[in-house]
């Protein structure tokens, strides 16, 4: 389990890591842990010990505390860990130390300005290589707003690599438009240009590539800024097999977009 800090347009990210578990049964670990911050670079993972908490404890991190470098794919992750890290990396460290999942152990993160702040609890996991995304976008606000779409994508290889995002109307599945999203990054897309219009339900598909997918809002005077993200299909079954059940959605939605 990684957390992410990004930074994108012209916003500070922030990230709050709380070190009070999410329950009292599942993670009993109250040792003070390294934390530590990586980010891609040459085909390989960075590892920099950017601190140490204790139990109890809340680390605020922001952007302006972070070397410009460290943020050219638009995000970084921080590590907590009883261990000894030392990069480079080939691949993203696999043992958790954070792990609970009733709930999940999640940090608070998102953006800021000199005006507002947006976040959300978050954490994430290194998304699978042979993956793709698929995702309803109601968020866009209509009036003194600029709308983006924020996909963030982790992989456990190092590697930064380019896939295409088709733009979608979901109810009559005319294409309104492409762009590139990169693995192991926070990509930003404007999404003002594409001619959404309030009737419609915006349609996302990456074929080549997962991710999670956000809403980012900003308003004209940068006085509001709002962000959201949808769940995966698998998230609304209750029982069965979800994986096999979002397989299901995502192939049939697809065939209706005619997108292989």
């Amino acid at each position: 389990m990684f957390f992410p800090l990004m930074k994108v347009l012209n916003l500070e990210g922030f990230l709050e890591l709380s070190y009070l578990p999410a329950n009292n049964w599942e993670n009993r670990l109250k040792k003070e842990l390294n934390v530590y911050l990586l980010w891609p670079s040459d085909h390989s993972w960075n590892v920099k010990l950017f601190g140490k908490i204790k139990f109890g404890e809340v680390l605020r991190i922001t952007t302006t505390d972070i070397d410009e470098k460290v943020m050219k794919s638009g995000v970084c992750l921080f590590y907590p860990t009883t261990e000894v890290l030392n990069g480079p990396l080939e691949a993203l460290p696999s043992k958790e130390f954070w792990s609970s999942r009733i709930p999940e152990w999640r940090s608070t993160t998102g953006f800021f300005n000199a005006s507002a702040q947006t976040s959300y609890q978050g954490e994430i996991f290194p998304l699978p290589p042979k993956a793709n995304l698929l995702t309803f976008h109601p968020f866009i606000q209509y009036g003194e707003v600029d709308n983006y779409l924020l996909v963030l994508n982790i992989s456990r290889d190092p590697l930064i690599k380019e896939s295409t995002i088709e733009f979608l109307n979901s109810v009559d599945l005319k294409k309104m438009g492409k762009a590139q999203v990169k693995t192991n990054s926070a990509t930003c897309i404007p999404l003002d240009g594409f001619g959404y219009l309030p009737t419609d339900l915006p349609l996302f598909i990456s074929p080549s590539m997962a991710g999670i997918p956000f809403g980012l809002g900003v308003s004209h005077d940068k006085k509001m800024l709002s962000m959201e993200h949808t769940h995966p299909p698998a998230s609304f079954v209750l029982f069965g097999n979800r994986i096999g059940m979002q397989s299901k959605v995502k192939k049939a939605w697809f065939q209706k977009a005619g997108i292989n």
